[in-house]
């Protein structure tokens, strides 16, 4: 067999991820990664790669590529939307924009960005594969914004005709979380690759309503997290609560401390793991709490650290008061381990928190009362009902978002 046709045959993936896997973007693609044994090569662009972010980077199985695409200076990327005249997808969005009603200079300007950033990048990665044969490779984009943008304009400045798929979580998704309520282009991406596949069963809900024409292309592909079941799970004299996120005011970290303040009949360790704008002021806040409640603020560390620590201490309940989400990935992580969850019912987090079987659903709007009741559901609850609570929760995990099952079916699934 000559080379032509050994590379005629040879099964790539090209995978469009911000920064993965450098720093700590995208820490879930890091189990993902681990599943993509079905290809001889996977190419990794990481796409707006900060300098700070490019020190360390996560390691990747033997198969994988890394190909940084550096964060470029804002005045290159001004020049560059100078280039973007020439697209004709620019005066396609703004007919779209201005048929809805929706046209103004905010929108306009988020539009050239766009633009200019997925032309601009999509060049410095023509330039970087050159020498490799991609031509049989799927386009998999891990968001749904201008990534997908990128892999159309190499597609098409390749001249291929590559699969493009991409997937959906939240501020990618929701274009009402947005600024400016706006996220380019969805009509074009949608046009132009072949699968969309948001990470919930809301998401796929509200693109099909959006854009019913392209309702064919998109379907739910749940996220999925490593098994980690503990049998053994002792009570403590304490309730040890734990929260994971950025620290930043989609996620409400305020409204955990001012509920807390309500809880006086029972002593309360609250862990929290995550950093961000917010942290010192969540700090100054937590200093108010009364003496029965002690924080824990630990930063930021590594999945595979999380996971040991999930590991060795123990943990009664999870706590997500976030405003909006798609399936929190750090909910599933919890539950892997059999921590019960109480949460609030916003995005898809209904689909993986069930009320009352597996934890406590509370509204968007909830207040003080509401949480401090769903602390008190727990605390009622005697031993046997409690290992039975931690059953259910790992049962529905184990059904749901195994990444054993969810992973290996979705690269099996693509066009190889």
């Amino acid at each position: 067999m000559d080379r032509l046709e050994i590379l005629s045959i040879m099964k790539a993936l090209c995978l469009f991820a911000n920064e993965f896997p450098y720093g700590n973007w995208e820490a879930y693609l890091e189990t993902e990664v681990k599943y993509y044994d079905e290809f001889d090569k996977v190419y990794i662009f990481a796409l707006q790669l900060r300098k700070e972010h490019a020190k360390t980077i996560r390691k990747m199985p033997d198969n994988c590529i890394v190909i940084p695409i550096r964060y470029a200076p804002r005045w290159k990327y001004f020049l560059n939307s100078f280039r973007v005249l020439t697209d004709q997808n620019l005066y396609k969005e703004l007919g779209i924009l201005r048929k809805k009603h929706r046209l103004n200079i905010r929108k306009i300007i988020d539009l050239f960005v766009f633009l200019s950033r997925s032309d601009y990048e999509m060049r410095i990665i023509r330039k970087s594969i050159k020498h490799e044969d991609i031509k049989n490779a799927i386009f998999y984009s891990y968001r749904f914004e201008y990534q997908p943008y990128v892999a159309i304009l190499l597609r098409k400045k390749l001249r291929l005709n590559n699969k493009i798929i991409a997937r959906a979580h939240r501020y990618d998704l929701y274009e009402e979380r947005r600024t400016h309520k706006y996220i380019p282009c969805r009509e074009i991406l949608l046009e132009n690759i072949d699968a969309v596949y948001p990470c919930s069963e809301d998401g796929t809900e509200y693109l099909q309503k959006r854009f019913p024409e392209y309702k064919d292309r998109v379907s739910v592909r749940y996220l999925g997290t490593i098994a980690h079941n503990r049998e053994k799970f002792e009570r403590s004299s304490r309730l040890r609560l734990v929260s994971c996120s950025n620290v930043v005011p989609v996620k409400r970290l305020d409204l955990i401390i001012a509920a807390l303040k309500e809880i006086t009949n029972v002593r309360v360790i609250w862990t929290h793991f995550g950093d961000g704008i917010l942290l010192n002021e969540i700090k100054k806040l937590a200093k108010q709490l009364p003496e029965n409640i002690e924080t824990d603020f630990r930063g930021n560390l590594k999945n595979s650290d999380l996971m040991k620590v999930y590991e060795k201490e123990q943990f009664d309940l999870f706590i997500n008061v976030s405003s909006s989400e798609g399936i929190p990935v750090s909910i599933m992580e919890a539950m892997s381990f059999g921590i019960p969850c109480i949460a609030t019912d916003v995005g898809g987090t209904k689909e993986i928190v069930t009320d009352g079987y597996n934890g406590r659903l509370l509204r968007s709007d909830f207040n003080n009362a509401d949480f401090v009741e769903a602390i008190n559901w727990y605390l009622k609850m005697d031993k046997d009902t409690v290992y039975n609570l931690r059953k259910n929760v790992y049962s529905f995990w184990e059904g749901k978002y195994n990444a054993e099952t969810n992973y290996s079916e979705f690269v099996k699934e693509l066009p190889l």
